[in-house]
């Protein structure tokens, strides 16, 4: 017999053919076929997610076995490295003011860090809450034709409408959704994270506020014996007024009645009264700080305040050879609060500078009004010790002092200690107060 045609025809082998039938439900009671393929996928996707939960339950249990800060950073990075591709990874908390954003990581990339801020002054931070999804922002410094070889992941932490910080990674990643495994992989990790810190972070507060109670004591004790001092001071000040006016009463009867004395000599002798005088002056203006106050609060021209200072401390600059220049700005108003504890910041802001003076060195105060707020600034060409960081200034009684002044005007202070340049310290008066009953 001769093969006139072929035909080539594959089948289904039988073991591929068989079904396994279960049931849709239980209440229409009918039948579907599930094949072998799907049920291998729905077994492999168990086997995915059951990982991804002994995985979730391993970090869950070292976080809350972690005892420091540092242990969480490194458990965070470990952790959202494995869900996604990422070069580095920090998370941003809010300072007390909200105007700033430190990294949880003390070691962070400086750059990775002004990036992070400057997007923050930016208001870009501001549209990502408003959104309340993780976004992706482009690295203009890689971004070439084909686009940006680095991008910057936001992931926003808010709860009850208060932001508390970001997530931010460096990754290759150009888009992430929403509902995504990676993105809620994130969200639950940071669920996590987020009480942990909350709660070492205000472990921190309360030793700290402890530290601070025992140092106020000290400080307390040795007030009394400085408020006695300047008791003592005060009345001295006066005993001097008398004999000055005693001097310079017999100055100008020798002067009338010996027409050859050198008018000279009792010229200088004046000269020098005067200058004598105008230091009791100014130190009697100031004797108020050493005395309890139960004043409310007024309206205080800052930019006087800041003159009457400069004329006080003049003679104190001369001796350190320091220079002092005022940068007021003009016709700024004025801000509810009490001058003696303006007078008194300015007076502990400028032992910081004395402490870190050295000859030929300078410093600019200088006042400007900027969106309801008034902001005293201090610039200075001095690297002054102790203010670096939060935990220096937090064990420097002055920095503390000036801090708490701040808070009772409703305002803040920020200390900035810039390399090779110097330091800057500013103190913000709100330009509203509360109103207390």
């Amino acid at each position: 017999m001769r093969l006139i045609k072929e035909k080539t025809r594959s089948y289904e082998s039988f073991h591929k053919s068989l079904q396994y039938f279960t049931k849709n439900s239980d209440v229409r009671g009918d039948l579907r076929l599930i094949s072998f393929e799907n049920h291998q996928n729905n077994n492999n996707l168990l086997e995915k997610y059951t990982f991804f939960v002994q995985n979730l339950w391993s970090f869950q249990q070292k976080i809350e076995e972690a005892k420091k800060i540092e242990e969480i950073h490194a458990l965070i990075l470990s952790f959202v490295k494995r869900i996604l591709q990422a070069k580095e990874v920090e998370l941003f908390l809010f300072n007390d003011s909200g105007r700033h954003l430190i990294p949880l990581n003390q070691k962070a990339n400086a750059q990775h860090v002004n990036t992070v801020n400057k997007i923050h002054r930016d208001g870009i931070l501001d549209w990502i809450f408003e959104s309340k999804k993780p976004t992706i922002v482009p690295d203009l410094d890689t971004y070439t034709a084909s686009g940006s070889k680095v991008n910057q992941l936001i992931f926003p932490i808010y709860d009850s409408g208060l932001k508390h910080g970001i997530l931010s990674l460096y990754t290759p990643i150009t888009k992430v959704s929403e509902v995504s495994l990676e993105n809620r992989s994130v969200q639950i990790i940071l669920g996590i994270v987020m009480p942990v810190i909350m709660k070492l972070k205000q472990k921190d507060s309360i030793n700290k506020l402890y530290q601070e109670l025992q140092v106020y004591q000290s400080k307390l004790k040795n007030d009394s014996d400085v408020y006695a001092i300047g008791n003592i001071a005060e009345g001295i000040l006066e005993e001097i007024g008398e004999p000055l006016q005693v001097i310079l009463s017999l100055t100008d009867l020798l002067e009338s009645e010996n027409a050859a004395i050198d008018r000279q000599t009792t010229g200088n002798i004046k000269n020098q009264i005067d200058k004598v005088r105008g230091l009791i002056a100014g130190l009697t203006r100031f004797s108020g700080l050493n005395k309890p106050k139960n004043q409310n609060s007024q309206a205080c021209d800052l930019n006087k305040i800041v003159k009457e200072f400069r004329n006080i401390i003049n003679a104190t600059l001369q001796n350190l050879g320091l220079e002092c220049e005022l940068d007021l700005e003009e016709n700024i108003p004025t801000i509810l609060s009490d001058a003696g504890e303006i007078k008194q910041l300015l007076t502990s802001i400028f032992s910081l500078l004395k402490s870190a003076s050295r000859k030929s060195g300078a410093f600019v105060i200088q006042t400007k009004y900027i969106k309801e707020k008034v902001v005293l600034s201090v610039f200075t060409t001095e690297q002054i010790a102790g203010i670096a960081n939060e935990n220096e200034y937090r064990s420097n009684v002055t920095v503390r002092l000036i801090n708490e002044l701040m808070k009772k005007n409703e305002g803040s202070a920020e200390f900035n200690l810039l390399p090779l340049k110097g330091t800057i310290i500013h103190l913000i008066f709100p330009l509203k107060r509360k109103l207390s009953l």
